[in-house]
């Protein structure tokens, strides 16, 4: 496919707006990459670096407009960001390397991941979904979120829990979020799953027993996306788990690298 990187066009060192990373490693035995949820950048990956190992370089993909990309006309198709991604990731794929994606990114991760497989090579030694349905259980709300009108996405998103209520008092900052979170909701809901045979690679889904959006067994769903080792662990936390999963991702990676990265 467009964009999918192979191991030719690995090259170092690695310097990109699109790539975060935080403590790189360019002699990392493992690297994490990462898609943020919608609205979000690479910030929000950081508190896991406390819970990393070393020898885990943590990479999370920053689309333009938002951190240091804010005056970047964020993206609105899915398979642009994704062309791109694959472009900027391509160098850091000389090792093996892990996939996340949480809630919304999600869809990116398994997209990305889709894309390596479909072009043969290099493949994640596993891909990591937290607070997110399996593909078979997706849907997109109708009318979609980003063709709410001005204000209301804000305002239910504020009511979903994703964002502080003060964003509403500060018409500059609600302008501002509300930019991005249309951008990201748009490549989200409107980039379908692709078809095809499940991922030959094991697939861990990192979830909340008490999260109110996405149930139990719509995250037991992912199990028909692989062939290969299906895993759900969830943790005491409702939907956004970010922080509580940063000290399961670290058992992963320790797990991946006692194992020589071969999952």
């Amino acid at each position: 496919m467009n964009g999918a990187p192979t191991t030719a066009a690995a090259t170092r060192p690695v310097t990109s707006r699109w790539i975060a990373r935080p403590r790189p490693n360019d002699d990392a035995r493992l690297r994490i990459v990462c898609f943020p949820h919608v609205g979000a950048g690479a910030g929000v990956f950081r508190p896991w670096l406390e819970h990393l190992p070393p020898e885990a370089d943590l990479c999370v993909v920053r689309p333009p407009g938002r951190e240091n990309r804010m005056g970047e006309a964020p993206l609105t198709d899915g398979r642009t960001l994704l062309d791109e991604a694959c472009r900027h990731l391509a160098p850091l794929l000389d090792v093996p390397f892990v996939v996340v994606g949480h809630c919304s990114g999600s869809v990116l991760a398994y997209e990305f991941t889709r894309r390596l497989s479909a072009a043969g090579g290099p493949l994640p030694v596993e891909l990591v979904v937290s607070s997110s349905e399996g593909p078979s259980m997706r849907t997109v709300e109708d009318p979609p979120l980003y063709r709410l009108p001005d204000g209301e996405l804000i305002t239910r998103v504020v009511g979903y829990g994703g964002m502080a209520e003060q964003v509403l008092d500060d018409p500059d900052l609600m302008a501002m979020f509300e930019r991005i979170l249309r951008a990201d909701y748009q490549v989200v809901e409107t980039l379908a799953y692709s078809s095809g045979a499940p991922l030959e690679l094991p697939v861990t889904v990192i979830g909340g027993r008490r999260d109110e959006f996405v149930g139990a067994g719509a995250m037991a769903a992912w199990s028909t996306a692989t062939t290969r080792e299906f895993s759900l662990h969830l943790l005491d936390a409702g939907h956004y788990i970010l922080n509580e999963a940063g000290e399961r991702m670290g058992q992963i990676a320790r797990r991946l690298l006692e194992r020589g990265g071969d999952g």
